[in-house]
């Protein structure tokens, strides 16, 4: 079970990272075009190489795009954040588990222009330990109901069994959000919610990602139509008690 997997007492974790200390760079020119409007050209360096945002689109093509970062990025700084971890993690799995953390806690805090950054990952490596358990793996799913739309999966490592628990995975969320324990309440009720809206097909389980992603992908996108539909019912309901 995913609520189980996070757990990771049990289980000997490699170290994911030699050098856990990197150097970031980021650099923005502004294009003045003759006939069409200024664009702005984000690039970003990588212990002094150079990372394209084409690093990330074969992974996650959903946030095609240029480089972002800051406080008013959008889907660049997915972007951003998967090209960098893809840049530094051995494998991409692990740069899939951890670039929608390393987005929060670094992509969307560096500064708005030119900017060079020494990060150490040490404490980063320690509050997302979870995320290097050997048989965790992220998929991207596009009715997701969460901003970076990951599915967290687990694989069996003796059955091969994949299992998805999409009610765990709707109530996941960032733990740079404060108030633990309200946030914890809140998930207890969202998992809740899920598993009435499922009625107990929660639980997505199979021996291929290509066989459990479209199960995946089908409740999920049945799941956000509904709560869409509920959130425009009580709109509507709202207007016209007025």
């Amino acid at each position: 079970m995913i609520n189980n997997l996070l757990d990771t007492k049990a289980v000997k974790l490699e170290p994911v990272l030699l050098e856990t200390k990197i150097k970031v760079k980021g650099s923005v020119t502004v294009i003045k075009g003759e006939v069409t409007s200024s664009r702005v050209n984000r690039r970003i360096w990588v212990n002094e190489i150079e990372i394209l945002p084409a690093m990330s689109f074969a992974l996650r093509p959903f946030y095609e795009g240029d480089f972002e970062w800051g406080k008013s990025a959008q889907n660049g700084s997915f972007t951003t954040a998967l090209s960098i971890c893809l840049a530094i993690f051995p494998t991409e799995r692990l740069a899939e588990n951890f670039y929608v953390c390393f987005q929060e806690e670094f992509v969307m805090k560096f500064p708005a222009g030119d900017f060079e950054l020494n990060i150490d990952l040490n404490r980063f490596l320690k509050r997302y330990k979870s995320r290097s358990e050997p048989n965790l793996y992220s998929r991207f799913c596009f009715y997701a109901m969460s901003t970076s739309r990951e599915i967290l999966l687990h694989k069996d490592p003796v059955s091969g069994l994949i299992t998805a628990d999409l009610a765990e995975n709707y109530a996941v969320h960032s733990e740079t959000i404060p108030g633990v324990k309200v946030r914890r309440l809140n998930e207890r009720k969202q998992k809740l919610l899920f598993r009435l809206f499922a009625k107990g097909n929660h639980i997505i389980q199979g021996y291929e990602f290509q066989e459990v992603m479209p199960k995946v992908e089908d409740m999920m996108n049945r799941f956000y139509w509904r709560s869409i539909e509920k959130m425009l019912t009580k709109q509507y309901s709202e207007k016209f008690t007025e």
